[in-house]
């Protein structure tokens, strides 16, 4: 996966950046370009600029009806007084295989800069049909001032002895809205298959005090976060934080993509610390807890 950020939301008209504080050693930071969005633009542009090497990087979502050779210009942004040679309403052609097309920026003084703006196809991964390899619940003793150790539990281990095993055989459905174009967050729904066991797992601690028969019901804290059935969700593009949602209980995913077809759905745990001491397993397993991940394998047929 390409490490996509989007540091800001663009503006939707041709301005002049009067109002802006330009923080920069570089020289001729009045030919600066600092916003830039086009039709059907996913999230902000990455701008960079290293000397006289100026870029801008746009994502769009190509379903292979985009026309590269006949892009508009939703807006941009200069530095104050400065002016560029393409206004919104106007188009640049991209039809070239670096997907590359120039504007230039020039200053009330004189100076000029080309930045180049490249267009880039949005890889929403995540959509598919992802099989469950591990599910892991990552702990340190130190959050809960407990202890100095810090490790991660499988859900199918001894920890949580019987319970947690029915996630195992389990496939997450990802599927995305049709409306894409020139949005800062896309939508669809998500489902969490109970496989062909029919279960989920439910997270039970068993290790003493407590017991199979007698468990500490962590449910309240794990269970809502990848829910059972399906579920809404929302990716924000500035973020990439997905936000899932059912019977008005929500939860933030985030993605961590290991080579092609491996990732780990990471969810981050409010903190638990302040909560009284209880016993040792729960104050590791419960207290000490910040983070549960999936580890999935996205499945091709």
């Amino acid at each position: 996966m390409r490490n996509i950020k989007y540091p800001i939301i663009l503006m939707l008209a041709v301005l002049t950046a009067c109002s802006k504080k330009i923080d920069s050693p570089l020289k001729d930071n009045d030919v600066s370009l600092l916003e830039f969005r086009i039709k059907g633009q996913m999230g902000p542009a990455i701008i960079s600029r290293d000397l006289n090497e100026a870029s801008a990087t746009v994502y769009v979502m190509d379903n292979g009806e985009y026309d590269y050779s006949n892009v508009e210009v939703d807006g941009l942004v200069v530095s104050c007084g400065a002016e560029a040679d393409v206004k919104a309403g106007q188009t640049l052609n991209f039809s070239n295989p670096e997907r590359r097309a120039r504007v230039r920026v020039h200053s009330a003084s004189g100076n000029s800069l080309d930045w180049w703006i490249y267009l880039k196809s949005y890889e929403a991964f995540y959509v598919g049909t992802w099989r469950v390899l591990d599910v892991k619940l990552c702990c340190n003793q130190r959050l809960a001032n407990c202890g100095d150790g810090e490790w991660e539990t499988q859900i199918s281990g001894s920890e949580f002895g019987p319970y947690g095993k029915p996630e195992y055989d389990n496939r997450i459905i990802i599927s995305l809205d049709g409306n894409t174009d020139g949005r800062n967050s896309l939508s669809g729904r998500i489902v969490n298959d109970a496989g062909t066991d029919g279960e989920y797992a439910h997270f039970y601690g068993v290790l003493s005090p407590y017991s199979v028969e007698s468990p500490l019901d962590m449910d309240p804290r794990l269970r809502h976060l990848l829910p059972p059935g399906e579920a809404a969700w929302e990716l924000d593009l500035t973020t990439n934080v997905m936000t899932i949602t059912k019977d008005n209980v929500s939860s933030k995913m985030t993605f961590t993509r290991e080579g092609e077809d491996n990732c780990r759905f990471r969810f981050t745990l409010p903190s638990a610390a302040s909560e009284p001491s209880r016993d040792g397993f729960y104050d590791n397993m419960w207290r000490s807890s910040y983070e549960l991940y999936y580890y999935v394998h996205k499945m091709h047929n």
